[in-house]
């Protein structure tokens, strides 16, 4: 069974993450991701709480919570830690879509905040971590071809090509991409009971409560209309946690963090779905990356 789980994990990661992608090239232009760069607070924004506040929130939280753990207490603060270095997974895209955010700053934020990690992490980390991390460039770049810019593509040369496709495509792609975001959270669930269990309900009590305070710096200290406000929190919630395994792998093999790392990627993956929920109630909703009406 969990050699089954194993192969089902990646194979609907990649379908929901390619559902999702194309979806949002159908509905933008490379000229729409080039103008949100003109209106840069948003970015800039999300640049200094995913560089530098997040780390700092886990780290002051891990440290503050985890001291009664004892000798537990410093592989935790490290595994919260290290996951909160690495922004830029494309399932957040997936939460900017549920909540009513704008797909072409979404966009324009996950690019953006992919190769900032690979530019500033490896000098942020050593302010928050023990020894010396190596950031696996590689991977990240590849992640970012291959689960973003060849899936957009693809929906871009669609737009640009073949526009009659668009009405036909649009709602199968979003059907499918909801149907695996539901599948991969499943199958991800399931193996994985077991490493919350190891790391104790404290240890997930002390990460829940670091996402949250994730979610709510990140969202009330955008300053701007509430979609921008959605779209940055959507993003920064969402964690790499691949690349902070494979850091976790090499830089702290002997500390055995990978039931940690588990733990804190289920938090990522199911908490952010009811909060996008809620969000969209407030705002309104983006379409083609054109900005809703706040209600603030």
């Amino acid at each position: 069974m969990q050699t089954v789980l194993s192969i089902l994990q990646p194979i609907c990661l990649v379908i929901f993450v390619y559902a999702t992608m194309v979806g949002v090239g159908l509905t933008t232009t490379l000229g729409q991701i080039a103008a949100s760069f003109k209106h840069p607070r948003p970015i800039i924004l999300a640049l200094v709480f995913n560089m530098v506040a997040a780390p700092l929130i886990a780290s002051i939280v891990a440290n503050l919570m985890a001291d009664s753990l004892g000798e537990a207490a410093q592989t935790v603060i490290i595994a919260a830690v290290l996951i909160n270095l690495f922004a830029g997974a494309p399932v957040g895209i997936k939460n900017v879509q549920i909540a009513g955010g704008d797909n072409v700053l979404g966009i324009a934020l996950l690019g953006v905040l992919s190769l900032a990690v690979v530019i500033v992490t490896p000098f942020t980390a050593s302010l928050f971590l023990p020894g010396d991390v190596t950031v696996p460039v590689v991977n990240i770049l590849l992640t970012l071809v291959v689960l973003v810019i060849i899936p957009l593509g693809i929906g871009l040369l669609i737009r640009a090509k073949k526009p009659a496709w668009i009405k036909k495509m649009a709602h199968p792609l979003g059907e499918v991409s909801t149907i695996f975001m539901v599948a991969v959270m499943v199958l991800f669930l399931l193996p994985n009971i077991p490493s919350i269990l190891k790391s104790g309900w404290y240890v997930f009590f002390i990460f829940f409560i670091i996402f949250v305070l994730n979610f709510v710096v990140s969202y009330f200290c955008t300053y701007g209309p509430v979609i921008e406000k959605k779209t940055v929190s959507m993003i920064s919630m969402c964690k790499n946690f691949g690349v902070a395994l494979s850091v976790a792998g090499t830089a702290f093999a002997s500390y055995g963090l990978t039931p940690l790392l588990m733990t804190y990627a289920i938090i990522l993956l199911v908490g952010g779905l009811p909060i996008a929920l809620v969000l969209k109630h407030f705002g309104g909703v983006s379409h083609a990356g054109q900005a809703a009406p706040s209600k603030e």
